[in-house]
């Protein structure tokens, strides 16, 4: 700040100093013009030759132009300006005179030329005139010494300003210098503590995730054995139970008794449908659920085929859900009661039909399972009591399949009743209604995506 102030103040110095010079030059021009006056006088009064007037003319031009030059410099100085205005005066009595010896020439008139200024009364104009621009120079001299005098002492100040303001920068450089070295450093050392504390997170992930990837491999191990033990514990099971079926077959070959006969083979169809649930149970990733579709599927193909029965077509529509294996294997007996009992009871000795199975959701928890057949019916009535069997009369004691159906069905909280499908026809068929409140069913999508892709077939 202090080099820009000292530096308008040298400016404003070195234009004071031009600004004498040219009033100097101006008032110098002035006297100039003036003696090309008396010149252009002097020189016409001799020789009368007119080519004269046209430097007197010119003078007298460049006097009031050089007089206009002046005011607009001095402009502001009130004792420059009464200087000046005093020359004018001046001038403007010597013009007086100029001009009437030059308009008593071109009269006619008998004007003697004389030396230069030799008039008295131009002679003292001229003589003051001189005097005055002389002292208006003198004046203008001194002041343009005093004012060359400031600039210099301004350009000393301008210089110290400036050296002052560089040794200023120099040290807010070095200032700055050793700040940006000191944050260099700090950032140094930050990124070398942030390094260290990277190796060692780094480090400590590494170990971390070895451990991670031990303790998955072994759970992963435990896993794999769990499941090859709960599928060889199940398929032990089946075998067990295959083998309980076996024992049966040999008393039912061995048993001559009608009724002994019935309860034998109705016992060893019932083993024989737990058995084969239990052979093709294959559980997911969690160990506990399975898919009841592809079970009930192959449970009852293993119906059809230990039945032998061509002439009935067995129809499955069980959408893909999953279940625990115990609420899997009750499900499955439990159709399997219902489909047995039509193919015993629907067609008769040499008839032939369809039996339908369906299964679907009601609600969050709960669902419906539907047998159907086109077979003989239940006869008369639509709509019969969960006591009706299929020969068309009401029973006032339960069967052992009606009572195990029963017992499956209330293990579900649910109802059992039956329908006719086509009242009034030849074939009016039976329907089978089986809601199953408390049946707990998911979607495979409710699978998290490892168990979902880990998903082993069910059948």
């Amino acid at each position: 700040m202090t080099a820009i102030v000292a530096w308008q103040w040298m400016v404003k110095s070195a234009d004071e100093v031009t600004h004498t010079q040219l009033v100097q030059q101006e008032l110098t021009k002035w006297l100039s013009a003036t003696q090309d006056l008396e010149n252009g006088q002097l020189g016409y009064l001799l020789t009368k030759d007119e080519s004269y007037l046209k430097p007197y003319q010119s003078a007298k031009g460049a006097v009031s132009l050089i007089h206009n030059n002046l005011v607009r410099l001095v402009a502001g100085n009130v004792g420059q300006i009464a200087v000046i205005e005093s020359i004018h005066q001046t001038i403007k009595e010597r013009l007086e005179v100029l001009d009437k010896n030059m308009a008593a020439a071109g009269k006619g008139g008998d004007v003697s030329p004389r030396p230069f200024g030799a008039d008295e009364f131009g002679g003292k104009i001229m003589e003051r005139l001189r005097s005055q621009i002389a002292a208006a120079k003198q004046q203008e001299q001194m002041l343009y010494r005093r004012e060359l005098k400031q600039f210099r002492r301004q350009s000393s100040w301008l210089l110290g300003a400036m050296l002052a303001t560089l040794l200023a920068c120099a040290a807010l450089a070095l200032v700055a210098m050793i700040r940006e070295r000191q944050r260099v450093a700090a950032l140094e050392l930050t990124a070398l503590t942030l390094t260290s504390a990277n190796r060692s997170l780094e480090q400590r992930v590494r170990s971390r995730t070895e451990e991670l990837a031990i303790e998955r491999d072994r759970a992963e191990a435990e896993r794999e054995r769990a499941e090859a033990l709960l599928r060889d514990v199940t398929h032990r099971i089946g075998n067990t139970l295959a083998l309980v079926v076996g024992f049966i077959n040999l008393h039912i070959r061995h048993t001559t008794d009608p009724k002994s006969l019935k309860t034998l083979m109705g016992a060893r169809d019932r083993i024989h449908a737990i058995a084969s649930a239990q052979r093709r149970i294959n559980v997911v990733n969690d160990l506990e659920l399975v898919r009841i579709d592809t079970l009930i599927q192959a449970v009852l193909d293993d119906v059809v085929e230990a039945a032998g029965e061509d002439r009935i077509v067995l129809l499955v529509d069980v959408p893909p859900l999953l279940a625990s294996a115990q609420v899997a294997t009750s499900l499955c007996v439990l159709t399997q009661e219902f489909v047995v009992n039509s193919f015993k009871h629907a067609f008769g000795e040499s008839g032939s039909g369809c039996v339908n199975v369906l299964l679907k959701r009601k609600g969050e928890s709960g669902a419906e399972l539907v047998v159907e057949d086109d077979g003989i019916g239940v006869g008369g009535s639509a709509v019969v009591s969960s006591t009706t069997d299929h020969d068309g009369a009401v029973q006032h004691s339960e069967g052992l399949g009606t009572k195990i159906a029963a017992l499956l069905t209330r293990q579900f909280s649910g109802t059992i009743s039956y329908e006719t499908m086509r009242p009034g026809t030849d074939k009016p068929g039976t329907r089978v209604i089986v809601t199953l409140t408390d049946l707990v069913l998911s979607d495979p999508e409710q699978l998290t995506p490892l168990q979902h892709e880990e998903r082993p077939p069910s059948a």
